[in-house]
């Protein structure tokens, strides 16, 4: 069902869902571990299905994983082409991404879901074994993402029970929206507009009460790469 950086946007991006850079003090309080490769362990790095394969290479079924260059400089990973495979070497940077987080909107740019857990990590060395490399002891920190910009997800913007009722709620800098896929099934139910930072909702006709769906709908927001979601009630 899930499927939107100017510059103006990087310096925000880099502050929220790319990793942030602070400085080498940001991983004194990270975990430490030896993630082993597939060949002699293969260790799964948090909650995630990353691992290092037998080319000790990380790889993942159902995470991304986007490089973010070193701690000397570091980098705004690519949400654009996220990968589910990339080279592990000592010094660099990587964020991990849950693929159930990103939606693309009609733009056809991905956005993360606020809220959502992510993982920040580095490769601090090598674990060598008579002249082969058998993993890579990594530091690695659980973050959240987050926006002080967007509403809050799930924020109830409002209800409509007649024809004609309407709900106007600012959303100041977004760029695009998307419907959950109740709103998408009743979509025709509904005039929605988004103009100068304003989000218009106006119920044209009766909403399905037998077939449904009826009650409460969700609109998601995007900013940058960045988005939340928007309720709003109908018919209750």
């Amino acid at each position: 069902m899930y499927k939107y950086l100017k510059y103006s946007y990087i310096l925000f991006l880099l502050c929220l869902v790319s990793c942030s850079s602070d400085d080498t003090d940001e991983f004194q309080d990270a975990v430490t571990l030896n993630v082993m490769n597939e060949v002699n362990g293969k260790t799964f790095i948090g909650n995630t299905d990353v691992f290092l394969n037998k080319n000790n290479n990380f790889q993942s079924e159902s995470w991304y994983i986007a490089p973010a260059g070193t701690l000397d400089k570091e980098t705004q990973p690519d949400l654009v082409s996220l990968i589910r495979e990339a080279a592990a070497e000592p010094n660099h940077l990587y964020c991990l991404y849950n693929s159930g987080s990103f939606i693309t909107f009609r733009s056809g740019e991905k956005a993360i879901y606020l809220g959502s857990e992510y993982y920040k990590l580095i490769v601090e060395s090598n674990i060598p074994s008579n002249d082969l490399i058998q993993g890579m002891k990594v530091k690695y920190k659980r973050m959240i993402v987050s926006d002080n910009k967007l509403p809050a997800k799930n924020t109830m913007i409002g209800s409509m029970a007649n024809v004609g009722d309407e709900i106007s709620y600012n959303v100041g800098n977004v760029t695009e929206y998307a419907f959950d896929e109740a709103l998408s099934y009743n979509q025709d139910c509904f005039d929605i507009s988004l103009s100068n930072g304003v989000l218009k909702i106006i119920q044209k006709k009766p909403v399905d009460k037998i077939h449904g769906p009826y009650g409460d709908y969700k609109i998601f927001i995007r900013s940058g790469n960045v988005f939340t979601s928007l309720a709003f009630q109908v018919g209750v």
